[in-house]
């Protein structure tokens, strides 16, 4: 009797287990942490959903050999390997496989040099590893820094483009002067951006970076805006011109009221960042406490005739800048271009067109 009993009570368990499958293994792909020694970080890394970047000191580690280690999704694995030497004098690409091998990511992981530029022409420029749409880059003493973003990633994922030339933020041959300028247009983006509620995407240029995980979530926490600096910003100068599309429209399609024509925006700031705030973002780069200068274009309408037109913008400041501070890059500075004023909020016009070369940070 006590042998049928627990031949069933056997059989029963397993049974149950035969129906208990394993634990799924994980799907995401992702860096979460990128690690550096803190003597050689100026400021902690930026990480979005396809780059890595952080400013380090080029006098406290060899460029050409530098191991990085990174902390990834659960059961994720990395490709050059984790702590393995990379020559980081251009931008290196890892690529993040997730635990059930079906995910791939790629990255573009950037260490770039302390030494703040405050002159951009726009002559450098690339297209993203897939061929979509241009990135501006600089070099600083031979060295390639990505350090300007748009919100083109986050428009390809609402309008699908294979060209450069049908993306918001682009290079132009119609340049001041040199061979190239930032071309910036606001453009439609169809049916599925009016489905959730992002009919327009303005071409967009910023000092800082773009996660584009979060450009249909949260857009405004999308847009990461600042790069250390160590010097006192006067004024921000440049030549643009600006073409308006005309009346602006708001996130349903419909004309604002009263009707308004659309403006371009050209601004400066300079904020004083954290640990616990080390970037600002679209929500507050204009009014988070620790902003302590901006400097902005007055009126953003369309400039007369075809030809370029000089801005020469004044910081104002609404607290001291602390010159220990400053020396040591507890300052970041962003710099930001928009062919719709107002297009944190979906509002702007269709074929707005803004043209920017030239552009200088005037110091102390």
């Amino acid at each position: 009797m006590k042998s049928t009993v627990l031949l069933a009570f056997l059989g029963a368990l397993l049974a149950v287990s035969g129906c208990i499958k394993p634990e799924a293994e994980n799907m995401e792909a992702d860096i979460l942490v990128m690690t550096l020694p803190d003597s050689v970080l100026i400021s902690p890394p930026s990480i979005t959903n396809t780059s890595v970047s952080a400013f380090v000191n080029f006098e406290k580690l060899n460029i050409k050999a530098v191991s990085p280690q990174f902390t990834l999704t659960e059961g994720a694995s990395i490709q050059p390997a984790s702590g393995t030497p990379q020559d980081f004098s251009k931008p290196v690409t890892y690529t993040v496989t997730s635990e059930d091998g079906h995910w791939k990511k790629e990255y573009r992981v950037s260490l770039l040099q302390n030494v703040a530029p405050d002159n951009f022409m726009f002559e450098n420029w690339t297209v993203n590893p897939d061929g979509n749409y241009y990135i501006p880059y600089e070099l600083v003493e031979t060295e390639h820094q990505n350090i300007w973003a748009s919100g083109n990633s986050g428009f390809s994922l609402i309008a699908p483009e294979k060209r450069p030339e049908a993306y918001p933020t682009q290079r132009s041959t119609d340049a001041s002067q040199g061979t190239y300028a930032a071309y910036l247009e606001t453009k439609s983006t169809g049916a599925l951006g009016a489905i959730v509620g992002m009919p327009i995407a303005a071409g967009n240029l910023f000092l800082g970076s773009f996660d584009g995980a979060k450009a249909l979530t949260a857009p405004l926490e999308a847009t990461i805006f600042g790069i250390p600096f160590n010097k006192k910003p006067l004024r921000l100068t440049g030549s643009y011109k600006y073409v308006s599309g005309g009346a602006v429209t708001d996130k349903t399609g419909k004309p604002v009221t009263p009707e308004r024509q659309d403006l371009c925006d050209i601004y400066a700031v300079l904020f004083k960042s954290s640990p616990e705030k080390p970037f600002l973002n679209g929500a507050n780069v204009l009014t988070d406490p620790s902003v302590v200068g901006i400097a902005q274009l007055a009126s953003g309408a369309s400039t007369a005739g075809n030809g370029y037109q000089p801005f020469d913008l004044t910081f104002n400041y609404k607290s001291e800048v602390n010159p220990d501070d400053l020396a040591s890059f507890a300052y970041k500075i962003v710099v930001v271009f928009s062919s719709s004023k107002n297009a944190a909020v979906f509002e702007g016009a269709v074929g707005s067109k803004l043209y920017i070369d030239d552009v200088k940070v005037v110091t102390q």
